[in-house]
């Protein structure tokens, strides 16, 4: 160790006992004991390990979003990129009829991080005169903080259209016609949040056009969803493909996949755009296996999702698919990677981590990816239940590149998946969204029985911590010393939330260097009781003290730690 380091590490000893930072107070409820210290080290050195759900068994708290007894389903989410607190999501909805079945959009915003949501409404059809009908939600953000829901618009034919929020999801007063030249079908779209990209903001839909000029499609708009391109081809192959979805890499580069089902295997095709989406280039085929038997669908399918790293971290620039297939003898969730911008492609892993070939379903994955790199996957899963038609979400992360994930169960209650009829049936997909700290899945659920399908959430704070999960309940707020310290590069934060009367409380928690620069927000969002922690990277800083403050309502607490390079 270098006399620099030496000094460092002396240093660090000096201030990590004390708030040498900060000018606040916390006042002596907040100063432990020696012995209290002593067990905390202990307690931290002991519970920094991954947590894996006993089977049957889930941890989380669940939220009723849509709350109405008719069908609700086929959903989707979005977490706002300007305040993390504000989430939206959308779905499928048949309160209007079910019998014959009306489609509609419904929604609703969450301003808390997704613990409370607003009463569920449905968006103004009479916004796109000739289609009364809407289906097939999906929903967006941009850095100004507009949601956008996209929708396939029902009137003698599908076709596609966009809703407008400028209120952070309260109201969707404005819409706009997108495509209306065949028949179009199952749009999935993302922004270009990507630092530096020279299509920054830019929306893209991706969707499959069923006749006329037939095929998967992209649009894109730049100026916030008012106007959009004309259909640019993804495929080269023109029938048979279904299912696209779309991500946004590095350098704006523009992915899509989707499903390719002309021959006896489900095909997983890729194609990239390096002009914002104005060209294609030639389909790839990056993934293949047998057809998935998905009982819980009427239509038997299971489509492909993508997203991409474009963070400035290990794993920059790659390219994650997850998609469903039998190659095991039964339906299993697997991801493939792309570590130099869809040139190559991995072997497929497996995500879900039952026994192989048991026979239980895995099916209708969704994926995202953090502005950390790491990745989350939701998906239906039938290894706890008696059947195949009977489910629970689960959700996979992965924090070293999608190389080995953990298996989380998120519903606390199994869902039936029993339909009315064919037409409103329990849907094809189901969502997730991943920003910062917050993953937020979205799934149908039948819980309430009968045909009272609703859409469900469970939010999960990451890294997931053992002792949060099993309910362990703080009564005070606390600050702990990251482990380990001295780091390199990498280093955790434990902190204890503790809002009176069930309420939520506003937490930040910002690193600074030794001038009082800030270098990093970790946390920025409601937070209900409960012990957290959080993986701070120094990967992009230089040896030396930093300071790390928790601030809630009525609290604030310092500490330092030393990055030794």
């Amino acid at each position: 160790m270098t006399k620099i380091n030496i000094a460092l590490l002396f240093l660090v000893v000096l201030f990590s006992s004390g708030n040498v930072f900060s000018q606040e107070k916390t006042g002596e409820r907040f100063r432990k004991p020696l012995d209290e210290e002593t067990r905390e080290k202990e307690f931290i050195n002991e519970s920094f390990s991954d947590f894996v759900p006993q089977p049957g068994s889930s941890v989380f708290l669940n939220y009723n979003i849509s709350n109405n007894p008719a069908p609700q389903n086929e959903t989707s989410v979005k977490i706002s990129r300007k305040d993390p607190n504000r989430v939206v999501a959308a779905w499928r909805d048949f309160r209007i009829s079910v019998t014959p079945a009306n489609r509609r959009v419904g929604y609703s915003y969450s301003s808390d991080g997704g613990i409370t949501w607003s009463v569920s409404q449905l968006l103004d059809s009479t916004l796109l005169p000739g289609f009364p009908r809407n289906s097939d939600p999906v929903v967006t953000t941009d850095t100004s903080g507009n949601f956008y829901i996209a929708v396939i618009t029902i009137g003698g034919t599908g076709a596609l259209a966009i809703y407008k929020s400028t209120d952070g999801g309260v109201t969707f007063p404005n819409a706009y016609m997108i495509a209306n030249d065949g028949s179009e079908d199952k749009e999935y779209m993302e922004t270009d949040f990507t630092p530096g990209s020279p299509y920054l903001n830019s929306i893209y839909i991706s969707w499959t056009r069923f006749s006329g000029v037939r095929g998967i499609k992209l649009t894109k708009s730049t100026d916030e969803g008012v106007n959009w391109t004309s259909a640019v081809p993804v495929s080269d192959v023109t029938l048979g493909n279904q299912g696209s979805d779309v991500a946004v890499g590095l350098d704006g580069e523009v992915y899509v996949c989707w499903l390719d089902g002309n021959t006896a295997n489900d095909v997983v095709m890729f194609d990239k755009s390096t002009d914002g989406g104005n060209t294609f280039g030639t389909d790839k085929n990056i993934a293949q296996g047998p057809p998935p038997n998905i009982p819980i669908s009427s239509s038997g399918v299971t489509f492909p999702s993508i997203a991409a790293d474009i963070t400035s971290g290990p794993y920059s620039g790659y390219i994650y698919v997850t998609f469903c297939d039998s190659r095991n003898g039964d339906p299993d969730v697997f991801l493939t990677r792309s570590t130099n911008r869809g040139v190559n492609w991995s072997a497929p892993v497996r995500v879900n981590n039952d026994p192989v070939g048991n026979g239980k379903l895995q099916c209708w994955p969704w994926i995202g990816v953090n502005d950390s790199g790491n990745i989350a996957i939701t998906f239906f899963d039938s290894r706890n239940t008696s059947s195949n038609t009977i489910i629970e979400n689960f959700v996979a992360h992965s924090s070293d590149g999608g190389l080995t994930f953990q298996n989380l169960q998120v519903s606390t209650v199994p869902t039936p998946t029993a339909q009315p009829n064919f037409d409103v049936r329990f849907g094809d997909y189901i969502g997730i969204d991943y920003y910062r700290d917050m993953i937020v899945p979205v799934w149908t659920d039948e819980r309430a029985g009968g045909f009272d399908m609703e859409c469900y959430t469970g939010i999960i704070s990451t890294p997931v911590n053992i002792n949060n999960l099993v309910s362990e309940i703080p009564d005070n707020y606390k600050l702990f010393q990251n482990y380990p310290n001295p780091f390199n590069p990498n280093t955790v934060i434990r902190y204890s939330v503790a809002p009176q009367n069930g309420s939520l409380s506003l937490v930040s928690l910002k690193v600074y260097n030794s001038l009082g620069s800030e270098v990093a927000t970790l946390v920025d969002r409601k937070q209900s009781n409960g012990n957290y922690e959080v993986n701070f990277s120094g990967s992009d800083l230089s040896s030396g003290i930093y300071f790390y403050k928790l601030q809630t309502e009525g609290f604030v607490q310092t500490k330092s730690m030393l990055l030794i390079k």
